[in-house]
Formats: structure tokens, C-alpha cells, sequence
């Protein structure tokens, strides 16, 4: 296998080559170049070559087809972003989200413009894979700082998920999987995991509602490496109401439960165990939206809360809370300038030896000018409140010049420099085995310059990024009173650099064609699990009108493991999927085969991977 592997990967660039050349030809008939519209760069709807970042979209097609696979896969196909942890088995906890070698704390996740977080966790961050993607309608990334605009934690990047919005009419969806989860080398006799999920949704008159229910489960794969199994069960509730109030004030409304049990084992020493965890998350969230002539006034406010137990030999419990809410005037002067002006607010609390809490206040003002010569200007300004380090300023500066190459293709030149702010977890300052009251909050300096060339045929982007880090949280030595460690800063500065290449094509003017490539280094920072070399592929054959077919190609270079000794070597996983679209009654037949070759990898040493697996299974819609 490992020859045919390497075959693939050689063979890649004359693929490129070939596609580029049939991108180039079909390019050549094209009259118009139409331009694809980001909303998350700016909260403004604007056109890619008017952004200053890199964006990516991922739309409910991609989602559709990646579902049985899981959030974590279909993230890390797109560039620049890895989730640690995406193959092990389905009840590990937590995986970690890392875009160009930020950590969970750098990267701020947001449900329909919502801020979600568990205090109680390290990085008081977010644990995705709680969530349900048949309830994902779309996810905007934009990668590299944009705390200016969005606040604390999005250091390297930001992920904002948008939930499925009501039918205009009474629709029933369902989809039904059935899978197998289990190791390499293993014959497949038996399906051991899967997933279902209902909705029913619609309108009246100015009035939506959505209601669907999703559970997902597995039952014969091992968390440490074995032969007992570590069975996982998900379920997640969701109630969605929409409305519009007084014919100016748009509101949406979500509740949210998500509820995890699992089984786990031991890590300290690595063992077999009958250790078992659940996770309990529930959230409300209200979006509203005034609007009157030439701006909007929005709220996008959040309360959610976190139960998680973990049996052991005795029980461990963790319980919090987090509020945010975020109220912010748009207003368009002109066709070329735009202003947002905001107030932020958030309050964290957590359950431990007593009941710690932190809020924090911002005020914030981010601008976009469109000079008709190309030249854009997205700047922003914040000031952060916090109720332990007091006031800090960020900022963010982000110019770009966009121009025709000819009449189909657009070729745009970027950069940026900004300030991030990232203030301690209540773990990290609380905890009373590893917390440190004295913790400094970590202040991230970025930097990227990079271009971007778009027709209708291809889109090909290069980006170098630099970041530093002043002073960083880290897990400090053995001190006194603290014999394994506890959260410190580093005394020097850490510096973490790469670059991101991709090309997202036709090739042989029908096959839709995504590869990436990222390369990560750093000055004395942490990339355990990190690799320094990444390249992702992903194919789409239309084999009919209704048929397509997928190959997805991930490969992982060599990376340091969590010891921060051993070398673990390089793979590469190869995913097939079939998708079928049905006319009466509306839906999909799909079939996936994940990892074909059956390679035998490690993710983090002494822990189960994946091997090959398959997935099949329907949904249907009827309106």
C-alpha cells in the first residue's frame, strides 16, 4: 500500500498541471467572472476580492456529503485546518481545533454569531464534537486574527456555524446511517455504529419553527489501544422559533440540548479501563436585528451550560456557566464605506473549590473602505474590560488590493497586522491541583502577507503567516506544593511561522478539485500533533446528473507526539464516498469508505485509530 500511496502523491502535480490547463481553456469562453460573497471577514457582505483575509465557506452540500464522517474530518479537508483527534475513536474527548499551529484558546467558535465556550475546560473552549452536523446549514472560517471584530480567543482564526433556519412550508427531513467504527486490520462483519436524525420544520405567515432530534452511537471500538470496547451514544435536541416583530425587528430563536455517555480508559498509566464520562450541554440564543435606512442595530446574545462527570475509581464533576451578548450598529455610508460599532459583554463562571467567576466588558469599532482603484481597508479597534487584567487595547489592520488580470480572472494582494488578547481560563487560574492565580494573559502579535487569483474555473491562494506570542500559557515544571506542574507563562517569546497553498479547480473542466498544502514551524512553541507538512485533496466526479462520486486524500507529515519525544511518522488516508440524489421523494442514497487502503496509523501514541470503515445510508425529504 505504501507504493501506491507515494504513486498518488507523485502523481499529484501532473494532475494539477493538467487541470490548470483545462481551467485556462474553459476560462478563455467565460463572459463574466462571478464573484463568490463572505459575510464573516466584516459582517458585511462583500465580494472575495473585496476581503482582506482567507476565507473559506463550506455549504450544505459539503456537509451532506462529510455527515457520517464527522465535524472534525470535513474541517480539516479545507486549508490551514486540523482537529486533533478526528480519528480516534468517537467518544474522545476533547479534540483539539488547530488553525496555522494555534491551539482550542486561540480559535473562538460561534453558533449563529454566538460565542460558545465551557469555562470549566482548560482552554475554556468548546468541544465540537457535541454538535450535530445534520443541523448545520453552513460554517464561514476566516483564518488569522480577527479578535478586533470578534473579541477574546480568536487569535488564529474563527469558525462561525449557522444553523438550519425553518422550511417556508410544513417539511419532514430524515436520514438514517449505518456504520461500522472500528480498528485496522479487523474484517467488517457487522454494523457496530450510526446515526439518525428527524426535523420537522415550516412556516406561518411572518412565523418559522423548527424542531429535530439527532442521535449518533457507537459500540465496538477501544479508546486505548485493546480489545474492550468503549462504546459512545450522542443525542441532540433542538427547538428553533423565527419570527419578524413590527415589520423592522427580525428575530430567531434556538434551545439547544446536546447530552454525550461514554465509556473511556485510562491514560496515567495507559490501560484498559471501565472509566466512563457524560456530557451535558444546553443552549439558548436569540438573534435580532432592527433595520432602518442605510444600517442595522443586531443582538446576538447567548447563555449555555455545561455539566460534564467523569467516573473514575471516585467521580469528577465540572459545572459552568457562560453569558455573552453582543449588541452592534451597522451602518453603510456609502457604496465604499462601511462602520460597525459595538458593545460586547461576557461572563464566565465555573464550580470548584468555591465559585469563581470573570466577566469582561469591550467596546469596539471596525471600518471597510473601498477605493474604486482596488485598494480596500478593513481596520478595527477594541478595548477589553476585564474584571482580573483590567483594560487592554487590540487592534487589527488589514489592507488589500485587488485588480483585473483580464476580463475572467481577479488577482488579489493581502496582509495584515493585529493584536490578540487572550486572558487565562477559570481552570487554568482555579483549578486546585494545576491552577495559578498569578497567570498573565497571553497577547498574540500577528502578521500575513499573501495573494489570491480567482476566475470561474480555479481559485489558487498563497499566504505566508507569522505569530508571536508575549508572554504564552503554558504547563509549567514541577514547583512546590505542585510535584506534577501546574499553568505558568514562558519566560520567552514564541514564534510560530508557515505557509498556506491552495488551488481549488476543474479538472478536465467537470471534476471539482480542492488541494491544499500547510507548513508550520516554530521558535520554542508546542506543536505536539502538529505536523510541520499537511496536504489535503478532495475530488468531486459527477458520474450522472444525480451521482457523484468523491476521493479524499489527507496526508500527515512527521510530528512530535504529546511527550514531546517521540517522532511519529507520516501517513496517508484515502476516503471514498458515493452520493445519489433521488427525485420522489427528495433526498439522497450515499455510501462512504473511510481509510480504503487500511492504513495503520497513530494520532497520539498508545491510542486507537480508525482503520477501514464503511458508512451507508439515506435521507429524505418530503414537503
Amino acid at each position: 500500500m505504501k507504493s501506491v500511496t507515494a504513486l498518488f502523491w507523485a502523481m499529484l502535480p501532473s494532475f494539477v498541471l493538467l487541470g490548470q490547463n483545462q481551467s485556462i481553456d474553459a476560462a478563455s469562453s467565460t463572459i463574466n467572472y462571478l464573484e463568490e460573497v463572505v459575510l464573516i471577514d466584516s459582517r458585511f457582505p462583500l465580494k472575495r476580492s473585496q476581503s482582506g483575509k482567507t476565507v473559506v465557506k463550506i455549504d450544505q452540500e459539503q456537509i451532506e456529503q462529510f455527515s457520517g464522517l464527522g465535524l472534525g474530518i470535513l474541517l480539516s479537508t479545507h486549508l490551514g485546518i486540523d482537529v486533533i483527534g478526528k480519528n480516534l475513536n468517537s467518544g474522545h474527548n476533547p479534540s483539539t481545533i488547530s488553525i496555522r499551529g494555534g491551539r482550542n484558546r486561540q480559535v473562538l467558535i460561534l453558533i449563529d454569531g454566538v460565542k460558545v465556550s465551557d469555562p470549566s475546560r482548560i482552554d475554556n473552549d468548546f468541544d465540537i464534537n457535541s454538535l450535530s452536523m445534520e443541523m448545520i446549514a453552513s460554517i464561514e472560517i476566516i483564518k488569522g486574527a480577527a479578535s478586533s471584530l470578534y473579541g477574546s480567543s480568536a487569535a488564529t482564526g474563527v469558525i462561525n456555524i449557522t444553523t438550519k433556519k425553518p422550511a417556508e412550508k410544513p417539511t419532514l427531513s430524515a436520514r438514517k446511517t449505518w456504520a461500522t467504527e472500528q480498528v485496522s486490520n479487523q474484517s467488517i462483519n457487522r454494523f457496530n455504529a450510526g446515526n439518525h436524525w428527524v426535523q420537522f420544520s415550516g412556516g406561518l405567515k411572518d412565523f418559522g419553527y423548527n424542531f429535530a432530534y439527532a442521535e449518533r452511537f457507537s459500540n465496538d471500538m477501544t479508546a486505548i489501544v485493546g480489545e474492550e470496547a468503549d462504546p459512545f451514544k450522542k443525542v441532540n435536541f433542538n427547538v428553533g422559533l423565527s419570527g419578524e416583530l413590527f415589520s423592522k425587528i427580525d428575530l430567531r430563536f434556538n434551545w439547544n440540548r446536546d447530552n454525550i455517555e461514554a465509556d473511556f480508559d485510562n491514560s496515567f498509566p495507559y490501560e484498559q479501563s471501565d472509566f466512563s464520562y457524560t456530557t451535558e450541554v444546553e443552549r439558548f440564543s436569540l438573534s435580532s436585528i432592527y433595520n432602518y435606512e442605510g444600517g442595522s442595530l443586531n443582538l446576538n446574545a447567548g447563555y449555555q451550560i455545561n455539566e460534564r462527570d467523569f467516573q473514575y475509581s471516585y467521580l469528577l464533576s465540572y459545572k459552568s456557566d457562560n453569558l455573552n451578548f453582543d449588541l452592534f450598529n451597522k451602518y453603510i455610508f456609502n457604496n465604499n464605506f462601511y462602520t460597525i460599532v459595538g458593545l460586547q459583554y461576557n461572563r464566565g463562571t465555573m464550580e470548584a473549590d468555591h465559585k469563581p467567576e470573570v466577566s469582561q466588558y469591550d467596546l469596539y469599532m471596525n471600518t471597510v473602505y473601498l477605493d474604486p482603484s482596488g485598494l480596500n481597508l478593513n481596520f478595527g479597534v477594541r478595548y477589553n474590560d476585564h474584571s482580573t487584567y483590567d483594560g487592554h487595547w487590540i487592534y487589527s489592520i488589514n489592507p488589500s488590493f485587488s485588480f483585473d488580470l483580464n476580463t475572467d480572472a481577479k488577482m488579489k494582494i493581502l496582509s495584515s497586522y493585529s493584536k490578540a488578547f487572550i486572558p487565562p481560563g477559570l481552570y487554568q487560574l482555579f483549578d486546585p491541583s494545576y491552577g495559578n492565580v498569578n497567570l498573565q494573559p497571553e497577547n498574540n502579535l500577528g502578521f500575513e502577507l499573501g495573494t489570491e487569483i480567482s476566475t470561474n474555473q480555479y481559485n489558487f491562494s498563497a499566504v505566508y503567516f507569522n505569530r508571536v506570542e508575549d508572554p504564552t500559557l503554558i504547563f509549567g515544571p514541577p514547583a512546590d506544593g505542585y510535584p506534577y506542574g501546574r499553568y505558568a507563562n514562558s519566560d520567552e517569546d514564541i514564534k510560530y511561522s508557515g505557509v498556506e497553498v491552495a488551488y481549488d479547480f476543474k479538472l478536465f473542466q467537470k471534476v471539482k478539485t480542492r488541494l491544499n498544502y500547510i507548513f508550520n514551524e516554530t521558535t520554542d512553541g508546542d506543536l505536539r500533533s502538529i505536523p510541520k507538512h499537511a496536504i489535503n485533496g478532495v475530488m468531486d466526479l459527477p458520474l450522472s446528473l444525480a451521482t457523484h462520486l468523491n476521493l479524499i486524500g489527507q496526508y500527515s507529515g512527521d510530528r512530535l507526539a504529546n511527550d514531546s519525544v517521540t517522532q511519529m511518522k507520516a501517513y496517508s488516508l484515502f476516503t471514498l464516498q458515493l452520493n445519489h440524489r433521488i427525485q420522489k421523494p427528495k433526498g439522497n442514497l450515499f455510501l462512504s469508505v473511510f481509510n480504503v487502503f487500511d492504513t495503520a496509523y497513530v494520532i497520539i501514541p498508545e491510542y486507537a485509530t480508525r482503520g477501514r470503515n464503511v458508512l451507508m445510508g439515506i435521507s429524505i425529504q418530503i414537503d
